[in-house]
């Protein structure tokens, strides 16, 4: 008998070799990607959250909100966001 151990991602999942990350020195007056599931868990959380994170860093909000807490944001609309924003928040079921 011969067990077989295979990689669950496989290739055609694997991403793009992408270039390092640069931080950022201060999130003040920056781009802020709001990535939220609307998990049920977190719709009295998230909006809170949200208003504080922009009132304490005063930052251009770029959102993505789902309807779906359990499926993923499509690929597209990661890589749409992440052109606009120079850091995010991501909130539960995103």
């Amino acid at each position: 008998m011969v067990i077989r151990v295979l990689d669950p991602i496989a290739d055609i999942n694997k991403p793009a070799e992408r270039k390092p990350l640069k931080g950022i020195e201060s999130l003040h007056g920056k781009r802020v990607g709001l990535l939220w599931g609307r998990h049920a868990a977190s719709v009295k959380f998230w909006p809170a959250f949200e208003d504080v994170v922009l009132k304490k860093f005063s930052g251009e909000p770029v959102r993505l909100y789902k309807n779906s807490s359990w499926n993923p944001a499509p690929a597209k609309d990661i890589e749409e966001l992440a052109g606009k924003i120079d850091y995010a928040f991501v909130g539960v079921g995103a």
